[in-house]
């Protein structure tokens, strides 16, 4: 039993000799030496800054202000990157409504996007509403002729035709009775 609490004793003091270093105010203490000069001078040297980091207040204030500085910087970055990712986000939604307006830069700013997209809303309803009466029958005819007719272009030639000729031939009965 005594060998036990002897052998207990030894493990405790043995623990408390490496927690301590050479700058710790401690009676008789029991410094390790190293294989070589330079370790032993690393090693104190990494002892003493231990120690400065543990007893020093106006360094611990420096690290901490410092710690505090780089947490804010890392951050901001963080904040940085999000706000750049939706941003981009936001374009490629609207990517048609700003490439009309010259816009290819991803991080044009939102409400930017957002004013293109009502101004390229009001263009497709103007450009929608005259291909109504332009351009569209004649493309929704062909396609119609195009099943039955396998040439595209025989389709659209015809398609072409049947257009005019139902948009002239009121427009030359208006003008034949004036």
């Amino acid at each position: 039993m005594d060998a036990e609490i002897e052998k207990l004793q030894k493990a405790v003091e043995e623990k408390q000799r490496q927690e301590m270093t050479i700058f710790d105010e401690k009676p008789k203490q029991e410094v390790a030496v190293a294989d070589g000069k330079e370790a032993l001078v690393e090693n104190m040297f990494e002892q003493a800054i231990q120690h400065q980091v543990k007893n020093n207040e106006d360094l611990k204030n420096q690290v901490l202000g410092t710690a505090k500085i780089y947490t804010e910087t890392k951050m901001q970055t963080i904040s940085t990157q999000v706000d750049t990712e939706h941003k981009e986000a936001v374009f490629n939604n609207q990517k048609d409504a700003c490439e009309s307006y010259g816009f290819n830069e991803k991080t044009t700013p939102i409400w930017a996007v957002k004013f293109m997209a009502v101004g390229y809303s009001v263009m497709l309803a103007i450009w929608l509403f005259i291909g109504s009466f332009t351009f569209m029958p004649v493309i929704f005819v062909a396609k119609k002729l195009s099943v039955g007719i396998k040439n595209t272009w025989i389709a659209g030639v015809i398609a072409l035709l049947l257009y005019l000729a139902i948009t002239l031939v009121p427009i030359l009965i208006g003008v034949i009775r004036h």
